[in-house]
């Protein structure tokens, strides 16, 4: 039985796959995106991402028109002010645990993850396949590469590219000595709807601001709110709508049309309890496990997570990548969090994946339309991936040490270097 051939096969249907297929085919070029799940259900996947330049200028350059000004009139609302308050709901001064690193963070932005992959699945049908568990890869005497799948099937392509997330297979094969970073820290985070925090009579103070907790003892909580919009999401017909593939799952943490607050705090190991037994609680008993660590703290702060749809609640190990591989250049490739994975401090991980997009389509546009080789393509995009994502993982891991450590060490990771 022959193999069936596509130039760029693209290996994971998150953020950075689906927009690379998108970049790749508004510029006619034959692709594919071969993704293992049908539906997206990751526990981060039921939040919003901060949105920044570097990832707006990417999804403009890849979106057809018509899909990149729905992202524009589907975006959420955040808070444009900030608000310090420590445990006992005394307001603080900001005394600037920000990072002088270059911010293109638009904070009136939020975009919401789920209406985020309704946009970039839109116009794919017909090069989007699920149920495809990549397995391995095997190059050819022809400098071509056959991307093997665990149902038997197989494509052969110019270009794999692996945008297959933190545990990427193909990076695994691709970089087999690359190792990734428990950082030690561990994290909680939870929603709540603005309706019921108005009902429970939540303080405006933990809703309308980006409001950081910061308690003498560290372990900042920090609050924000994505704010919909109906009515424009409902000029986009099912963009912006509750998503199908979500409807068996019960709880508010995959709902994508209504407005809410979310908080998220992080812990060292152990800090909270042993990684077995807080691995093993459902969000209800997470919730109680946090509301006794903190159990001083005012209650207007009390209350907010006591009302925390439990649904929205998960215990979460943060890991990092280890920033600095180089190898040579092939017909595979890598992009997003297969090579770059990092914290969730200062929101760059999905922005620095849809970077990478706006790096790699240029790139193979230029060796198909241009006649530039393709591994000076590649080589070239590598090149600028591995220097501003290595970048991104060490600001971030940075970033986690000012918050999480406070000033003191941790556990499981030293600064990076």
């Amino acid at each position: 039985m022959s193999i069936p051939f596509v130039d760029i096969a693209i290996i994971g249907g998150g953020p950075g796959g689906l927009a690379l297929a998108q970049g790749l085919k508004k510029n006619g070029i034959d692709t594919a995106v071969f993704e293992r799940d049908p539906v997206r259900a990751d526990y981060v996947q039921g939040f919003r991402m901060r949105i920044r330049q570097r990832g707006i200028d990417a999804l403009q350059a890849n979106l057809p028109p018509h899909l990149y000004e729905t992202f524009l009139d589907t975006l959420g609302l955040a808070p444009t002010e900030n608000l310090v308050l420590d445990e006992q709901f005394n307001r603080l001064d900001d005394t600037g645990r920000g990072s002088a690193e270059p911010e293109d963070t638009h904070i009136e932005k939020s975009v919401s993850r789920i209406t985020l992959r309704q946009i970039l699945l839109s116009g794919l049908d017909d090069i989007f396949q699920t149920g495809k568990r990549f397995e391995r890869y095997a190059l050819q005497p022809d400098g071509t590469v056959i991307a093997h799948f665990a149902d038997g099937s197989a494509v052969r392509a110019n270009l794999l590219v692996g945008a297959d997330g933190t545990g990427s297979p193909v990076r695994r094969q691709l970089l087999p000595d690359l190792t990734s970073i428990d950082t030690g820290v561990r994290r909680l985070a939870g929603k709540i709807t603005l309706k019921d925090a108005e009902r429970h009579g939540i303080s405006p103070l933990l809703t309308d601001f980006n409001t950081h907790i910061r308690p003498r003892g560290g372990h900042t909580l920090m609050i924000t709110s994505h704010r919909v919009d109906p009515a424009a999401y409902a000029r986009h017909g099912l963009i912006g709508t509750e998503d199908p593939s979500h409807r068996g799952i019960p709880g508010f943490h995959f709902n994508n049309t209504t407005s809410y607050a979310w908080w998220n705090t992080a812990y060292d190991t152990g800090e909270l309890g042993p990684d077995e037994a807080l691995e093993k609680l459902d969000g209800a008993a997470l919730l109680e496990a946090l509301l006794a660590r903190v159990a001083h703290w005012d209650e207007r702060i009390l209350k907010l997570i006591r009302h925390t749809d439990p649904s929205t609640v998960a215990f979460l190990k943060v890991k990092s990548s280890t920033p600095g591989a180089i190898w040579q250049t092939g017909p595979v490739t890598l992009l997003g969090d297969a090579i770059h994975a990092m914290t969730y401090f200062r929101a760059l991980g999905g922005n620095t994946a849809l970077y990478d997009t706006g790096l790699l389509v240029p790139q193979i546009v230029a060796a198909r339309r241009h006649g530039k080789p393709q591994a000076a393509a590649v080589h070239d995009y590598e090149n600028a991936m591995r220097e501003h994502g290595y970048e991104a993982v060490r600001s971030s891991l940075s970033a986690m040490l000012r918050n999480v450590g406070a000033g003191r060490p941790l556990s499981a990771v030293a600064a990076p270097q």
